[in-house]
């Protein structure tokens, strides 16, 4: 399972679709945005809406890692998308599984000073992005939002949303955090976005 070349996926209209979600979401930091549900078929533990996101922003000229590591997203993702893999320091996105506690996430690339958009982007899988079982309410604040925003995840490890914070606290250094979830329910929070937390217990 997950590990063939995915036929069902358009390269060129699925991709553009998807992209051009990305772009409002990402514009509209706490804005809700619903992927189409895609007929592939990801290795256990990968959702498909975070595979589709992979297919659209990976190919040849980038690299990416996955958190926790495992081997058969890294072949899956390497056969579908041409894209290479990399230690989680060096790479230029990282897929995440945020339910599951993730130390190494510090040592993300958060760009320089020179390159501040060398900064990693994490796709993040949660187990809702604003729907039934939230246990975390964010409040946004920044470019793109007016006034404020307000969104509520459930099962992203408060350890994770503690180390997102940590590598966004030195703006224009940091990273930009695309969450999804298995219904297709997308949200952005670019890295100039402040991100203020509640977590249930």
């Amino acid at each position: 399972m997950g590990t063939n070349l995915e036929s069902n996926f358009d390269q060129v209209f699925t991709s553009q679709q998807i992209y051009r979600l990305l772009l409002d979401a990402m514009a509209r930091p706490g804005k809700i945005v619903t992927l189409a549900k895609l007929e592939i078929d990801p290795p256990e533990g990968l959702s498909w809406s975070i595979a589709g996101l992979a297919f659209t922003l990976l190919d040849q000229e980038t690299t990416f890692a996955a958190l926790p590591d495992h081997e058969s997203w890294g072949h899956y993702l390497c056969l579908n998308t041409g894209s290479r893999q990399a230690a989680v320091s060096e790479a230029e996105f990282i897929i995440i599984d945020g339910r599951v506690d993730l130390p190494e996430l510090l040592v993300v690339n958060r760009g320089d000073l020179l390159f501040p958009d060398r900064g990693a982007t994490l796709m993040v899988m949660v187990s809702s992005v604003g729907g039934d079982g939230a246990d975390t309410r964010l409040t946004l604040q920044g470019p793109g939002i007016p006034g404020q925003a307000s969104l509520t995840l459930g099962g992203l490890c408060p350890g994770n949303l503690e180390r997102a914070q940590t590598l966004n606290r030195e703006f224009p250094l940091g990273v930009d955090l695309m969450i999804s979830d298995n219904r297709g329910a997308l949200v952005c929070i670019p890295r100039s976005s402040a991100i203020t937390a509640e977590v249930d217990g």
